[in-house]
């Protein structure tokens, strides 16, 4: 997921959670693999190349003063010479590589320098000219680490006191005019004293104070990143599929790195059966990187062969919040490893940093990685089933509110994700966000529901899911794929009109919330007056009150309304978000007075009034309302088959 300070925030405690699939006769889905993975896949050739490599050198020794220092020499040939800082940095979706960043930037050739100037169309790139006899430049240059989260900024925090991420694309220029998987690169990172590291690249030498990496592409560096800190460990969760697996932690505290053997169990599980579901790795080793600090916001962002996760500081010390809002997050940037990082959009496979990427397939390589998330989660039992099914019942009543749907087709929140990820929180049900994470999962449960209930059980998403993403076990590669490639995949599975499905599911403007996938799975959608426990928790870690289903609004501690919903009470009343709320029924607000107030309208009082402030203004809202607190939960249908329980059950058998 990018980026998850838009879409992981939106998603770790907001509407969602699912899951997916079983298992069939894996020589026919592996025989399928070879006739759908037809585009030209593209290998890691530069690794090997005769090439002279990039030689870069960071110190990250001022990692806790949020600055780092980069030097690479650069092989070049006389004459004019573009140097280009990634813009479009895969997994993000979005040209938002961090160029204001980008600090004391010189050039020099043999020990001269060099006059450099920015293009005035691609800011991004710099001119240069290299003077007969060259045969290298030397650049030179600092990445100023932001220091605090800031709303309106994409940039994230990356370094504390204590660790840092180094995120190699922050400190890089590289040729333009060859492909950034043909460009060989060797890069070199001093740590602070005292702190360790750990990431997926392979180390040639490590002094303790120095760390020298093997020669690697530019694309794989980049999609690299290195943790490292203080307070640091590194949990070996065993080997599967002959690759070893790990979990990289790095935390403010020594304590925050103690985790108990069942969440280290629960986290092997999760490896065993994302093989089990997928049926081959496409990486040469594993790790889950994991900053736990509460100086970052909670995020998460794949990669081929790690995940860089940013989770708060007492993550294993705090089951309540692991198990309620966070357990879910690594299970989703693991499956990027096969969604989005091996089978990538056709759109999202661009030769180098610079050229803007098609998001139009980003309802799979989210919205299926969503789905497929959830589903390992439950089965790893990092989520019991009665959370995941929670979390189905929070993202089928968030669907039914997104009154967006009327203009804004799902398809177009993925086209548009380049700026929708930016966008601002008001509004978020009329405007429509990044929805094809939580819609995509919805979309994709119809798909699995629907498999299963055509092939009387025999089939699956499963099936799918080995067929596309399975094959030989291997190291890196990319394989890009279409619209039309995950139509015969599917139809591999089971033939259907797949392409009519997808097609009006993605296309059509005013269409119902895709609920039938939990129809299909044999439950349904209902409300009670008691709040669920993930509903709570995301109450207590948001500090509000979530009354959408009641008066139509969400309301933060200090009063202020962060959403109100189109066609409710609050909404007919003449309230917006960013107005606050002063006091209830004569009485200065306070959260619990305020449910209390709500509670009360079911037992007969049909009114409430607020006192609201917008700018320098006050205003007095009566809201009408007999319906008291309405939180959704899932029921089970009775006489339906539950294919979602299936869906949710492990398919590898526990360990004795």
């Amino acid at each position: 997921m990018p980026k998850l300070c838009a879409s992981l925030l939106g998603t770790c405690f907001s509407a969602m959670h699912l899951a997916m699939a079983l298992k069939t006769n894996r020589f026919r889905a592996i025989w399928l693999s070879s006739v759908f993975l037809l585009p030209t896949p593209r290998t890691f050739a530069a690794e090997s190349s005769s090439t002279p490599p990039i030689e870069l050198q960071v110190d990250a020794r001022e990692a806790p003063r949020r600055l780092l220092h980069a030097n690479l020499t650069i092989p070049v040939k006389p004459g004019p010479l573009t140097l280009c800082y990634p813009k479009w940095i895969p997994g993000e979706h979005a040209p938002n590589g961090p160029i204001n960043d980008l600090a004391s930037l010189k050039i020099e050739v043999n020990n001269k320098p060099l006059s450099w100037q920015r293009d005035d169309v691609d800011l991004y790139a710099f001119h240069v000219t290299v003077p007969d006899g060259a045969g290298t430049i030397h650049v030179s240059l600092d990445y100023l680490a932001p220091g605090t989260p800031e709303p309106d900024r994409y940039s994230d925090v990356t370094t504390t006191q204590n660790l840092a991420i180094i995120r190699w694309y922050t400190l890089l220029l590289y040729p333009e005019g060859r492909a950034v998987h043909d460009i060989p690169i060797q890069a070199r990172l001093m740590l602070p004293a005292g702190w360790k590291c750990g990431t997926a690249l392979p180390t040639q030498t490590d002094s303790g104070a120095t760390i020298t990496y093997q020669i690697v592409s530019v694309e794989t560096l980049a999609d690299s990143p290195v943790l490292c800190g203080r307070y640091f460990k590194e949990i070996p969760l065993g080997n599967q599929a002959g690759a070893a697996h790990s979990l990289v932690v790095a935390c403010d505290s020594e304590d925050g790195l103690k985790a108990s053997d069942e969440v280290i169990d629960e986290y092997r599980r999760l490896t065993a059966e994302a093989q089990s579901l997928f049926g081959a790795r496409h990486y040469r080793c594993y790790r889950f990187l994991m900053a736990l600090t509460d100086q970052f916001r909670p995020g998460a962002v794949e990669h081929h062969e790690c995940s860089d996760n940013h989770l708060p500081e007492r993550f294993f010390l705090d089951d309540k919040y692991r198990k309620q809002a966070a357990a879910w997050v690594l299970a989703h940037e693991y499956v990027h490893s096969w969604n989005g990082k091996y089978r990538r959009p056709d759109g999202l496979s661009t030769p180098d940093f610079q050229q803007p990427m098609r998001t139009d397939l980003l309802w799979v390589y989210e919205g299926l990685t969503q789905y497929l998330g959830f589903e390992l989660a439950a089965r790893s039992g990092l989520f019991t089933p009665e959370l995941m099914r929670e979390n189905f019942a929070v993202i089928a009543d968030w669907a039914q509110h997104r009154s967006g749907r009327d203009w804004r087709p799902l398809g177009d929140t993925a086209v548009s994700a380049p700026f929708l990820y930016k966008a601002r929180s008001d509004w978020p049900s009329l405007r429509r966000g990044v929805d094809f994470y939580n819609e995509g999962a919805l979309l994709w449960l119809d798909a699995d529901t629907l498999i299963r209930e055509k092939s009387h059980g025999y089939k699956s998403l499963d099936d799918f899911c080995k067929t596309f993403y399975g094959g030989e076990n291997g190291p890196p590669e990319v394989k890009p794929y279409s619209f039309d490639d995950i139509v015969a995949a599917l139809n591999s599975v089971l033939p259907y009109d797949w392409k009519d499905f997808l097609e009006r599911r993605l296309n059509t403007a005013g269409a119902e919330a895709p609920l039938d996938g939990l129809a299909r799975g044999g439950w349904k959608l209902t409300y009670s007056d008691k709040r669920g426990e993930l509903i709570k928790a995301r109450d207590e870690e948001n500090k509000n009150l979530d009354l959408h289903n009641s008066l139509g609004f969400i309301v933060k501690e200090d009063g202020l309304i962060s959403d109100v919903l189109p066609g409710s009470p609050a909404d007919k009343a003449g309230i917006g978000p960013g107005m606050k709320l002063l006091a209830v029924n004569d009485r200065r607000l306070k959260l619990e007075r305020l449910k209390e107030a709500v509670a009360a309208m079911k037992n007969g009082d049909t009114k409430i009034t607020l006192i609201l402030e917008n700018d320098d203004y006050f205003q007095t809202a009566v809201l009408k309302y007999d319906g008291g607190l309405r939180y959704p939960h899932l029921e089970r249908v009775a006489e339906s088959p539950d294919r979602l329980s299936e869906i949710l059950k492990p398919a590898v058998r526990p360990a004795k």
